[in-house]
Formats: C-alpha cells, structure tokens, sequence
C-alpha cells in the first residue's frame, strides 16, 4: 500500500514537471484573464491535478504535506469549487470551498480587499473559480489560499 502512494506521488510530481515545462501558452483559455491581468504564472488550473492525491483517504497528512511544499507552496492556482462556508475576518472575506467529493472543505480561501464585495454575497452550495497563491498545508484544514480573487 505504501509503496502505491508513493507511486501515485512520483507519478502526480512527474505530470507537474512536465506540465510546468510546457509554453503557457498552450491552453490560453484556460486560464483566466484575471491571471494575466495580475501577471502571475498559474501552475494548475483544475483540482484535479492534485486531487488524486489529496482526496484519497489513503494517502497521509504528512505525505500531502511534503507535496505542497515542494511543487505548490508559493505558486498561484485557479481552481473551481463549492462554497461550504463564508467569514468576514474585518479586512477581508475567507470562503471555505470544498474540493473533494466527501469533504466540507479543502481550502481556505482568503481574498484580496478589493474582493470583498463580491466576497460577500457567495453563498454556501455555490460553484466559485478562483485564483490565488498557495501559502501552506494545515493538516486537519487543506490549502491556505491568499491574495485571491474570483473569476467570474
């Protein structure tokens, strides 16, 4: 068993090079006018990439851990997702957004200031895509994502 997750890692971190050694623009309408707008580089754009790994219950905190570390932390992604739940931190707005068919959330999902109007009328069971930077794993609660914005 153990050595299926560590097959299914390599395997996930091999498509994330090559992936990441293609020309952006490949699939321009992939990504969102808004990443090009922010200028950032997006290295995924669909959960997917990554929910092979992280939605198996299977594979461990630790393991996802290490993976976000080392290919995620840092980076920008555009993901699309379903609101569990929504707070107003004061300055800014965080929605909770479920990835992972069994889950109530995968990411915490804290938007820039500019965003808060819009922030604030997401509802719980709503679709969301957005894009913002990776800035951690916390075991127990998923991604930290910051500096997003929502694509509309």
């Amino acid at each position: 068993m153990k050595f299926t997750k560590i097959g299914i890692i390599l395997l996930l971190v091999s498509v994330l090079v090559v992936s990441g050694c293609s020309d952006s623009n490949d699939s321009p309408e992939e990504v969102s006018e808004i990443a090009e707008d922010l200028g950032v580089d997006v290295i995924s754009t669909s959960f997917d990439d990554f929910g092979v790994v992280f939605c198996d219950p299977e594979t461990s905190q630790d393991e996802i851990a290490a993976l976000i570390d080392e290919e995620y932390k840092g980076n920008f992604v555009q993901w699309t997702g379903t609101i569990y739940a929504v707070t107003d931190n004061g300055k800014s707005y965080t929605a909770q957004v479920q990835h992972c068919p069994d889950s109530l959330s995968d990411a915490a999902v804290t938007f820039k200031a500019d965003q808060n109007e819009a922030a604030s009328n997401l509802i719980k069971g709503q679709e969301i895509t957005y894009i913002g930077r990776i800035t951690r794993y916390q075991k127990g609660i998923g991604f930290w994502v910051e500096e997003a914005s929502i694509v509309s």
